[in-house]
């Protein structure tokens, strides 16, 4: 997944969370200064994004502040300069893509301040769909080095619309239907039917579950049933290969014009730990228990600059 959107910005308006790395804090509304927020993944499938706002609460802004005029740079591990982001609007910075096993840093140039960070891309596997039912499915893993990996699973879905038409004198004629232009072919054999899909911008995260013991869903009977997201580290097929099964409510699948997209990320592991963090806060405060402190990797700063490497599978369209 590319970050399209602030991740649980909101939760940071109640998390207990860890200031970079050093020390545990809490993120105060009360009128304090406002910290730098950083959210971002880096990989190597997707242009980088990374969203950057404030840690106040803002009634006028209606939610976090965007950050618009900060400087944000890319370096290879010996600080040399490979590029500096974009800014796109909305808080938002782009960049190039990543390469896997290569060691990136983050800086950003904020209000005289210099906030940093550093990552590497997780070397490359594979992954392929098993077998699929109404109700699950299995995927398989092939984990081709044997430093530790720390994979998150997502089912993701994106509506489209589908606009079908043919041509005529060069002019696009709108076709309603599958049934319509089927009726039209029996009076014109020659129609050729084309179509133009259009996919949504956003994309929804579907819940799925797993009782493979091997997960920290399951291993922690915490996240089982209430995240979307499935946490499993390779301690047990280190640089073998292995098989995952993955469940989810039979009407999940079942929507027309949407592409259900299974994502799998093999991730930083302070990446890992910062998102099994955030769905641990958010089913412990189905409870109201709001004790989990959500660990980033910026100094001086709040937030994620978390590194993948991303494969994914389209189950239906």
């Amino acid at each position: 997944m590319s970050v399209c959107r602030k991740i649980n910005l909101l939760a940071l308006f109640f998390l207990i969370v860890l200031n970079g790395c050093e020390k545990e804090t809490t993120v105060d509304i009360s009128g304090k200064t406002p910290q730098l927020v950083v959210l971002g993944e880096f990989n190597q499938q997707n242009d980088a994004l990374i969203n950057l706002s404030t840690s106040i609460f803002s009634s006028a802004a209606g939610g976090f502040p965007n950050v618009e005029d900060a400087q944000v740079s890319l370096l290879d591990q010996n600080n040399n300069l490979i590029e500096k982001y974009l800014y796109q609007g909305k808080g938002n910075y782009t960049g190039k893509k990543a390469f896997a096993g290569q060691n990136y840093k983050l800086s950003i140039a904020y209000q005289g301040k210099t906030y940093q960070a550093a990552t590497t891309i997780p070397p490359a596997f594979q992954l392929n769909l098993i077998e699929r039912d109404s109700n699950y499915m299995e995927v398989g893993i092939t984990d081709f080095n044997t430093e530790p990996n720390f994979y998150t699973f997502e089912l993701s879905a994106r509506n489209y619309t589908i606009d079908r038409y043919y041509l005529t004198s060069g002019q696009k004629v709108k076709v309603n239907s599958e049934a319509e232009f089927t009726a039209l072919l029996k009076t014109n054999p020659a129609l050729v039917l084309q179509r133009d899909t259009t996919f949504d911008t956003k994309f929804n995260r579907l819940t799925i579950t797993t009782d493979d013991p091997r997960t920290e869903n399951v291993r922690f009977n915490v996240l089982k049933d209430h995240s979307g997201r499935i946490f499993l580290t390779d301690k047990t097929f280190n640089g073998t290969q292995t098989k995952l099964e993955i469940d989810f409510e039979e009407s999940t699948l079942k929507p027309e014009n949407t592409q259900y997209t299974l994502i799998v990320k093999s991730t930083a592991a302070v990446y890992f730990d910062y998102l099994y963090s955030i769905d641990l806060q958010a089913a412990k405060g189905l409870v109201g228990v709001l004790d989990v402190p959500i660990k980033g990797n910026i100094s001086d700063a709040f937030g994620i600059w978390g590194a993948a490497y991303i494969q994914k599978i389209n189950i239906k369209n």
